[in-house]
């Protein structure tokens, strides 16, 4: 009799210890998702747009909720593609170009940085959406490619709103061969 009770209390404090596990794994399972669906992303550098700051890819953890400030890394898509580039302008800021073609933004020509990596002159893309004069509607955004030279960004793809901002990068994973 006395074996009896010790072995079911030995299956209730089993059937407890499962059930604890069960509802201790559901609760971070669905705290994870709940995290990296609405708060975080993660994905691979797509292009080498950013280089040499982030190269085609590389791990890149980017934070969902919030707006963007200049400099900021956007992760966005335009035209079904995901990107990466740096904001230059936001809402209200004028955008033209120079005699000799270069991009001219608020006034400023864009500089060569070579300490931030900028090596290269902003020239307008022909045949690009943007027009010259305009002024950054509101709502959008101006993003460039740190490889100005042969990156994909809003020369080509137009200004770009905000609703096709995946989220802005705040770190980057480095992957190389060995």
């Amino acid at each position: 009799m006395n074996n009896n009770r010790e072995e079911d209390r030995r299956q209730k404090l089993i059937r407890q210890i499962k059930k604890d596990i069960f509802i201790k794994l559901f609760v971070f399972a669905a705290g994870f998702f709940v995290t990296f669906t609405f708060i975080f992303g993660v994905a691979l550098a797509p292009t080498n747009d950013m280089f040499p700051a982030i190269h085609e890819g590389d791990v890149i953890l980017y934070f969902r909720p919030g707006g963007l400030a200049g400099s900021d890394i956007a992760y966005y898509e335009a035209e079904g593609a995901a990107n990466i580039g740096r904001v230059q302008a936001a809402e209200g800021v004028r955008v033209d170009q120079t005699e000799g073609g270069l991009l001219r933004i608020n006034g400023n020509i864009q500089p060569i940085q070579e300490r931030a990596g900028l090596y290269y002159k902003t020239y307008i893309r022909e045949g690009g959406r943007l027009e010259y004069p305009s002024a950054v509607p509101a709502g959008c955004y101006l993003i460039l490619g740190d490889e100005r030279g042969c990156a994909k960004d809003s020369r080509d793809y137009g200004y770009i709103p905000r609703e096709d901002i995946k989220g802005k990068i705040f770190t980057i994973i480095r992957r190389r061969p060995l």
